[in-house]
C-alpha cells in the first residue's frame, strides 16, 4: 500500500497546524492531562472538569486558527508559567496539602508542560511564531 493513503485523515489533521505549533501544542495537550491528573488532582470535580475542558478547548483553538492562534498560545504560555510558580510556592508553604506539586509524579508533567509553553515562547522572541 502507499504510505500517503495510510496516513489518512491524521496527516491531513495534522497538515492543518502550522509546524512552530506543533510540538509545543501536542506537548501542552499530553502534559495538561498529566497536571490535571496529578497537582490539581484534589480540586472538586465541578471545578476540575470545566478547567480542564477549557484548557484543552484554547489549546486546540490556538493551535489551528490562523490569526489569533499565536495570540491564544502566547496568553495560555504566559498563564501556565505565573501557574508554575503559585503551585511551586503553594507546594513549598503549604506541604501538607494535596493541591500543587509534591513528588516526582506531580512534577514532572508540570516541568512537560512548561517546556511545550517554552518552545512556544521561543519561537515568539525568535519570530518564528506564525
Amino acid at each position: 500500500m502507499n504510505a500517503s493513503a495510510d496516513s489518512g485523515r491524521g496527516a491531513h489533521l495534522l497538515a492543518a497546524i502550522p509546524a512552530p505549533r506543533r510540538l509545543p501544542c501536542a506537548l501542552a495537550l499530553v502534559a495538561g492531562i498529566g497536571v490535571f491528573a496529578t497537582s490539581l488532582r484534589s480540586l472538586p470535580t465541578a471545578a476540575l472538569v470545566p478547567l480542564a475542558c477549557g484548557w484543552f478547548g484554547v489549546v486546540a483553538a490556538g493551535a489551528v486558527l490562523p490569526r489569533r492562534g499565536p495570540l491564544l498560545l502566547t496568553v495560555l504560555a504566559s498563564i501556565t508559567k505565573a501557574a508554575t510558580v503559585a503551585l511551586a510556592v503553594w507546594a513549598v508553604t503549604h506541604p501538607d496539602s494535596h493541591l500543587g506539586p509534591h513528588t516526582a509524579l506531580d512534577w514532572v508533567p508540570l516541568g512537560s508542560l512548561n517546556a511545550g509553553t517554552g518552545l512556544w515562547l521561543l519561537a515568539v522572541i525568535r519570530g518564528r511564531a506564525r
